[in-house]
């Protein structure tokens, strides 16, 4: 068995000094030792380039050297993604290709030539063929999404072959193995043994596993965690590889259309035809309302022309406010922080506000509207305990959340 390790590293543009430094401590810098440490141990990852930024904001540029040094050494394997985190298959698709088009200028910009990268993460493993196809378009050869977009179901990807988009030509689609991941985590292999314990009928079978998860959960959402990579690269079982490596291990190919989908959506979710339940939710009055703001911004920033004074700080604000954590922490599926979503809000208002001078009263009044009416639903849902049933009544209908369901 081979095991392709999938890591995404991402902090929002709106996060402060404070966790960016304590997570660096407790998880980044500890991957880079571990590696360093263990030149057998692969893993693929995505570092969104917001983050990369953050990193070079506050001084760890020891983390990105790291980092770029593994790379040259093929201990790591980057993919490309969005600059700031965004639900691709829920923006257009001139922010989309503008986002994957920042996100890899600026960390070639950091990293050098090392950043190559062959693959594509959608970010929450937000997935639509329009997704698969501008990263086709934009040169790479394969994107990695959750094992619900196959059928719509979990448990019946196979674990021996390659799949690959039916409609694309020779674009590869891995589907990461979510109970595996969840466990990951959620904690439930804290060291190598356990982990290897839980493998055991797959270790001596050609096939691979693809887990997929965020970065931080070894050492900073899971402390001590980052003990498993260390015991399973010392150990040497399974071998670990990266996804680009299974192109060449692994030779029988077959043709898939996967389910618009994300990491997050459940089965009954993708029944009813919601694949971005976190973001997008049908009659969600605070998403409405967000998406109205989200569509707002993009259409007002679009009419200003960019020699216009304070045009690149208000295109700036928008690349940044299109950020997925503001309608994820809005959704009570089952996440909520008023804060968050105020500050969400708060970049899209901030970016038409840059350019008013250029802008209509109907289009500035309709922005006021839009942003107070969000502050205000969120404070609403907040104090009459709104959010609060929501939450319940998701974590009743999903009991396995806190057990089966990755994040990021």
């Amino acid at each position: 068995m081979h095991w392709a390790n999938f890591l995404h590293i991402y902090q929002p543009p709106t996060q402060t000094e404070e966790i960016v430094r304590k997570v660096s401590e407790e998880c980044y810098r500890k991957l880079v030792s571990i590696l360093e440490n263990n030149p057998k141990g692969k893993i693929t990852l995505n570092i969104s380039a917001v983050l990369t930024e953050h990193l070079a904001r506050y001084g760890y540029e020891d983390v990105i050297g790291g980092l770029g040094k593994l790379a040259e050494k093929g201990q790591i394997e980057f993919t490309g993604s969005a600059m700031y985190h965004p639900i691709l298959p829920l923006v257009p698709e001139a922010e989309v290709i503008r986002q994957i088009e920042l996100n890899t200028k600026v960390n070639r910009y950091y990293f050098g030539e090392i950043y190559n990268p062959r693959g594509f993460f959608p970010p929450e493993m937000g997935y639509s063929f329009d997704i698969a196809k501008v990263a086709d378009e934009l040169g790479f050869s394969w994107i990695v999404i959750d094992e619900i977009a196959f059928q719509g179901k979990i448990g019946v990807i196979r674990d021996d072959i390659i799949y690959q988009i039916d409609g694309l030509d020779n674009f590869s689609v891995f589907f990461k193995e979510r109970p595996f991941s969840a466990g990951l985590t959620y904690g439930k292999y804290p060291n190598a043994n356990l982990f290897l314990k839980a493998l055991e009928n797959k270790l001596d079978r050609y096939c691979y596993l693809l887990t997929g998860t965020d970065g931080e959960i070894y050492g900073h959402h899971r402390s001590g965690q980052e003990k498993l990579l260390e015991g399973v690269f010392t150990i040497g079982k399974p071998q670990t590889c990266t996804v680009s490596e299974l192109l060449q291990l692994f030779h029988c190919l077959e043709k898939v259309s996967p389910l618009p989908s994300s990491w997050s959506t459940w089965e009954d979710e993708m029944a009813r035809g919601i694949p971005y339940p976190q973001w997008s939710y049908p009659g969600h009055e605070i998403h409405r309302l967000q998406w109205r703001l989200t569509n707002l911004a993009v259409e007002l920033i679009r009419q200003v022309p960019q020699n216009s004074e304070d045009y690149a700080e208000a295109r700036h604000l928008l690349d940044e406010g299109l950020h997925s954590c503001q309608y994820w922490w809005a959704s009570c599926r089952p996440w909520w922080d008023t804060g968050m979503i105020e500050a969400g809000a708060q970049r899209l208002y901030d970016a038409i506000q840059k350019v008013r001078k250029n802008l209509s009263p109907k289009g500035l009044e309709a922005a006021k509207s839009l942003f107070d009416s969000i502050v205000e639903t969120a404070k609403r849902w907040q104090g009459t305990g709104k959010a609060e049933a929501l939450k319940r009544q998701y974590l009743e209908e999903h009991k396995e959340v806190a057990s089966e369901l990755t994040f990021g």
